[in-house]
């Protein structure tokens, strides 16, 4: 998932952008707290039920913006 958004937010238009940087950051923090044992079921389901709802708008963000051709050297759609 962290991989995921790595490469979705190169690609973001500027207005998300920051709630990609988000998504970004709640993943980080819980793969964190799962590798230290810290991670209780019902908190990581809530916050994966969140991060999941980020990543769906950022897809629809995504695929939703018009196509104004693809500049040197960017990758934004």
């Amino acid at each position: 998932m962290g991989d995921a958004l790595d490469k979705m937010v190169k690609e973001l238009p500027d207005d998300v952008v920051p709630l990609g940087q988000k998504a970004r950051s709640r993943v980080a923090e819980w793969q964190i707290r799962i590798a230290q044992g810290g991670a209780d079921l019902a908190q990581l389901t809530e916050a994966m039920t969140e991060i999941s709802g980020m990543m769906d708008a950022l897809t629809a963000r995504l695929l939703l913006v018009p196509w104004d051709g693809q500049k040197a050297g960017t990758l934004k759609s």
